[in-house]
């Protein structure tokens, strides 16, 4: 195993960010510890990020931010998505031995002690390979972004307990250290011993399921994705109501439920991957969607990329130390998230739960 020196890099990955990248470095200037580097990635652009990183967020050198923050600057010629924009930080961190990396969205900013509580979390617990931060909205910090995210055993992800008070009797109950679904990119740690183990985040995914995947891939392979609840980020958290997503979304879907389940999973869930196909129609009609549906289903079904999909799902399987009925046991039959709530939903949740709890009684491998 090679050496560690001990230090943290924090990996923030812009793209259209101008706006919102000096309140984030001038909260991690404030809130990181000694050890800590920034590693800022600019993906191509077009608002001026660039120039107002080497302008407004760096010292002339470019070796520090304006706040003395140890930093190293890449512009990237292209947008290579979330995956490959922090892969770049991946490889960085990877090189120069650090023992962590911290994943923080351009849009938060970290609360003083955030990265010594995720490091807390980590360091008792040997076998955690990813930790969350307790991610509040903002402005209204009041509420909260996510305390774990989590995976509907159809490969939908969506954040848990979004929008819920964080001083109620329902977020207390989550806000232990505990065992969650997957981490969000958006303010996470990860060991690096981890993260060479299992590989750097799924470059073809490209958008959306990024950390979905990588927090599962790590379940997979026999490592605990946990949250910090004493680590804080706020969260500039908007929902993205963008008819492009849905290509990605449902792409993606199919991608990291087609790598990472085995085949007997496959099996017994095909007949709710067919209803619950069905049933998506209606909201894609009805939501103006269906072409990217349509071209979700292209990329799938197209035997060019057969291949590929086969050489990536032997990798990630041959990761595998724990069975489907174990990395599952976190999985979830419902969605409960409030900007996706319609009765609609609601119905699905009560066949799609059942159906979820009689899979698991039967699943023995």
């Amino acid at each position: 195993m090679t050496a560690s020196n001990g230090r943290t890099s924090v990996i923030v990955v812009a793209h259209g960010h101008r706006a919102y990248l000096a309140d984030c470095v001038r909260a991690l200037e404030r809130a990181a510890p000694a050890g800590t580097r920034l590693i800022l990635v600019d993906n191509a652009s077009t608002d001026g990020t660039a120039e107002f990183v080497r302008s407004d967020i760096l010292t002339p050198d470019g070796t520090a931010t304006k706040g003395g923050l140890p930093a190293i600057f890449i512009a990237s010629d292209k947008n290579l998505g979330f995956s490959g924009g922090n892969n770049l930080g991946f490889d960085l961190a990877l090189r120069d031995e650090d023992e962590f990396i911290y994943l923080l969205n351009p849009d938060t900013e970290a609360q003083p002690g955030f990265l010594e509580a995720a490091w807390r979390v980590m360091t008792a617990h040997p076998a955690a390979g990813v930790v969350q931060s307790l991610l509040y909205l903002h402005p209204d910090t009041s509420r909260l972004n996510s305390w774990g995210n989590e995976i509907h055993f159809l490969g939908f992800g969506y954040a848990g307990g979004e929008s819920v008070l964080a001083d109620s009797v329902e977020a207390r109950r989550h806000l232990v250290v505990r065992d969650i679904a997957y981490a969000s990119g958006a303010g996470m740690l990860i060991r690096t011993s981890c993260l060479r183990a299992i590989g750097n985040l799924d470059e073809e995914l490209f958008a959306y399921h990024e950390d979905l995947e990588f927090s599962w891939r790590a379940r997979l392979a026999g490592w605990r994705v946990l949250l910090a609840p004493e680590s804080v980020v706020w969260h500039k958290y908007e929902f993205s109501r963008s008819v492009q997503k849905w290509y990605w979304m449902e792409r993606n879907r199919f991608l990291v439920t087609g790598w990472l389940y085995s085949i007997p999973t496959l099996i017994v869930l095909l007949p709710a991957l067919i209803v619950t196909e069905l049933a998506l129609w209606l909201f894609a009609v009805k939501g103006g969607w269906w072409r990217e549906k349509l071209r979700a289903y292209g990329y799938v079904l197209d035997p060019r990329h057969w291949i590929s999909f086969a050489r990536t799902r032997r990798a990630k399987q041959s990761l595998r130390r724990r069975s489907d009925r174990e990395v599952t046991r976190l999985l979830t039959g419902v969605i409960v998230f409030e900007r996706m709530a319609s009765p609609i939903v609601a119905f699905g949740n009560v066949i799609l739960g059942v159906y979820w709890r009689l899979v698991r009684l039967v699943m023995f491998w």
